[in-house]
Order: C-alpha cells, then structure tokens, then sequence
C-alpha cells in the first residue's frame, strides 16, 4: 500500500507530525534557556539555547515542528525572562520561517546550512529584540551594539556544532540522505 505522506517520500519543507512529547521538550528547553541563558556568559555575551533549537529542529524536522518549538519554546522563555511579551516567539517564528525557505533552496541535511542558519538567525534575533526594546524602553545609551551581536551569532554556533553531532547520530543510522535542493 502506497502512503503519500510517509517518511520515505517526504520533501524538504513538508515536515513531520508534531507530537505532545516534542512539545514538551521545547518547554523544557525554554525553561532551561530561561535558566541558563542569563547567568551563562561567555566573551561577554548569553547564549541563546531555544534560538539554536528552534533552528535546529526546523532543520532536522521541518517546517510544522520548527514553528510549534518557536512558539511554544519561545513563548515560555518569554514568559520567564524580562523582554516584551511576544517579541522572542516573534523572532523565533520569523528566522523559523526563514530557515525552512531557504531549506528549498540549500537542501536539509549539509551540514553547513544548519550553522549558517543559526549564525544568520542569531543576528536577526537579536537584531529584532534590539529594535523592539528601543520602541518600549529607553534608547540605547553607548550606540548600536554590533560587536556583541556579532561574538552572540559565534558563541550560538558553536553551541549549534556542538549539539548538532549528536542530533544527526540517530538520522544517519535511519539511512536518511542529505538532500541538495538542485
């Protein structure tokens, strides 16, 4: 019997099922992104945790379940850390978004694309919760702040190439091939 939508003919993009158990797991690593992240500093700067899981599953699972880790993730981190209501699960939702578009175009699996994601998502979340805390508090006092933009999208990348080893482990004793988007 032929399924449409089982694993072996899903495209890149289509996504997989979205389960409570995932969800519970962004949670948890909200929470811990809540916990860790603000007293975590390294080279004068916080990790974001949810921001390189959020990527990464939208990587390693798709679309569906990068935005489910994105709101649910991002909003419980929200809810834990001082920012605006909204503004992390924004951002989240939109570099979410934008990985799985460009995922049609650079393929899944590589392992580039993954770190540049979270390289480049790095730098518009904060880039995002930067503009939103100026229109809510008070400007910025010492200017635009570049360099530790810039030394944030390192550290989570790093964080990212650490942690994506393990997570591909599983894919590649499943048989799962890198897909090129040509």
């Amino acid at each position: 019997m032929h399924r449409p939508w089982s694993s072996s003919n899903r495209r890149a993009g289509q996504g997989t099922q979205i389960s409570y158990a995932t969800l519970l797991i962004a949670v948890l690593i909200g929470i811990l992104h809540a916990a860790v992240a603000p007293v975590l500093v390294i080279g004068d700067v916080h990790p974001n945790l949810i921001l390189v899981a959020v990527v990464l599953v939208t990587v390693l699972s798709g679309f569906g379940p990068g935005v489910a880790w994105a709101l649910v993730g991002g909003l419980t981190a929200n809810l834990l850390i001082r920012q605006p209501l909204g503004s992390v699960p924004l951002a989240l939702l939109l570099v979410s978004a934008a990985v799985a578009g460009g995922e049609r175009l650079f393929g899944r699996l590589s392992w580039g694309y993954p770190l540049a994601s979270v390289l480049i998502g790095s730098v518009v979340v904060d880039l995002i919760t930067l503009g939103i805390l100026q229109m809510v508090e008070v400007p910025l006092a010492g200017g635009f702040p570049i360099q530790r933009v810039i030394v944030a999208a390192l550290l989570n990348t790093a964080i990212a190439a650490i942690v994506l080893i393990p997570m591909r482990m599983p894919l590649a004793r499943a048989g799962a091939t890198e897909s090129g988007a040509w």
